[in-house]
């Protein structure tokens, strides 16, 4: 490739460069803190705008701090990006030898933003009243809450209210406390029932509840919508309990759980986090699951999230597809064609653990497709268990994917009220 007008022809990056470059930009950019005080004169600055200039716009996700790792990082960039000869801004940052270098592009500094995904969201509010049920190791207001989903749907029209249960521990405790809160929103409104809309653990919670096994409350609800929960377990929590105390020596833990879930949550005064932990196994999901049968005349249906370290592609063509399928061997895959949700940093370590290893199972980083399937199963959506209700604080839609939560939760409560619910 020729350079720019004016410049001489340089090397473009060599293929080990190109990787050492993104890998250890992708490590640093993973865990951003606050800018250090000496930062606008660091090397770490000079990375930034040189990565700025040679894109011809700010990088989507810049250094933030410059300890010894994150100097190298800069050191490494620097150097890769005066090997290419990229040293002036180009007519688009799609022509920048920056971005002709690359081979793998894991931050989508050099995409378009991919087209929104799903319809615009339209229709009547929901005939019942929807409280949104959150999962595990959260609450109303700390990280993976549902962010400003209750807000959206709202103003959509829809009765919709955001369920507290605690944070650490069983679906049989954690019910308990979802059925007060059905009862009372009953009470409020009048209505005759409730639709449950329900993230992660909080879609084991909503069955419980449910269940003629569990809390019987089938008459009062009249869906059970179920996002990227793990229902036939998740692996990390086999692992976990492997390593962890059984029940009667898990005092100390569960002490700890409770100090940690006090401070985003109000109903975390007795926390058990080892219970907790052993019920999503999936060895525990397996009993779970023969004894909480679905209530009559109540709607099942779920949805599961499907991400993927570094945004590469399954190293399967067929791996997502087959996973994808519903039981009527028809493909619900709600994505755009050659995009790759890139899985957040904080549930890399586990993604390998969820996907049992080397058989590569797809999954969000929490939960395998497969896992996720329950009731009428409506497909995969392109996110990881952070994306799936907008978190860490994402600005909808994802650029990579075009998934947008909020439009994602707004047409599937759009769908709930075309059904009759």
């Amino acid at each position: 490739m020729s350079a720019p007008a004016g410049q001489p022809t340089r090397h473009i990056l060599s293929t080990g460069h190109r990787w050492r470059a993104a890998l250890l930009l992708g490590a640093a950019v993973a865990g951003c803190a606050e800018p250090e005080p000496d930062f606008a004169d660091s090397i770490c600055a000079d990375a930034n705008a040189a990565v700025e200039a040679c894109l011809g716009v700010p990088p989507r996700e810049p250094l933030t701090r410059c300890g010894d790792d994150e100097q190298q990082v800069a050191s490494d960039v620097l150097d890769a990006l005066r090997d290419s000869g990229c040293d002036v801004v180009p007519e688009g940052k799609e022509d920048s030898l920056f971005c002709s270098a690359l081979v793998w592009d894991p931050f989508g500094w050099c995409k378009p933003p991919a087209p929104v995904l799903g319809p615009i969201p339209s229709g009547a509010p929901t005939r019942f009243p929807i409280i949104l049920a959150h999962g595990f190791n959260t609450s109303t207001t700390n990280f993976w809450r549902f962010n400003d989903v209750d807000v959206a749907l709202q103003q959509d029209g829809h009765d919709a209210r955001l369920g507290s249960v605690p944070p650490f521990d069983t679906p049989q405790v954690r019910a308990e406390f979802l059925a007060d809160q059905v009862d009372a929103l009953l009470a409020e409104t009048g209505a005759g029932k409730v639709n449950l809309v329900c993230f992660s653990m909080g879609g084991i919670d909503c069955r419980f509840l449910v269940s003629p096994a569990g809390l019987g409350y089938g008459d009062k609800v009249a869906s059970v919508t179920t996002i990227s929960s793990p229902h036939r377990g998740t692996f990390v929590a086999d692992v976990a309990t492997r390593v962890l105390p059984g029940t009667d020596q898990s005092a100390a833990i569960d002490a700890l759980a409770t100090m940690l879930g006090k401070s985003f949550s109000d109903v975390a005064d007795d926390s058990h986090l080892v219970a907790a932990l052993q019920s999503m196994s999936e060895a525990a999901m397996v009993n779970f699951n023969q004894t909480i049968v679905d209530a009559p005349g109540v709607f099942y249906q779920s949805w599961a999230g499907i991400s993927s370290i570094g945004g590469l592609a399954h190293p399967d063509p067929k791996a997502e597809p087959r996973a994808c399928t519903d039981d009527a061997g028809k493909l619900q895959m709600l994505r755009n064609p050659g995009t790759q949700d890139r899985m957040d940093a904080l549930l890399v370590g586990a993604a390998a653990i969820v996907a049992h290893g080397t058989e590569l199972r797809p999954n969000d980083g929490v939960s395998t497709v497969q896992s996720a399937k329950w009731g009428l199963f409506r497909g995969c959506y392109p996110g990881d268990h952070l994306d799936a209700v907008g978190q860490i604080d994402d600005v909808p839609p994802i650029a990579d994917t075009g998934f947008d939560y909020l439009r994602f939760f707004r047409n599937l409560a759009f769908d709930l009220s075309a059904r009759g619910f």
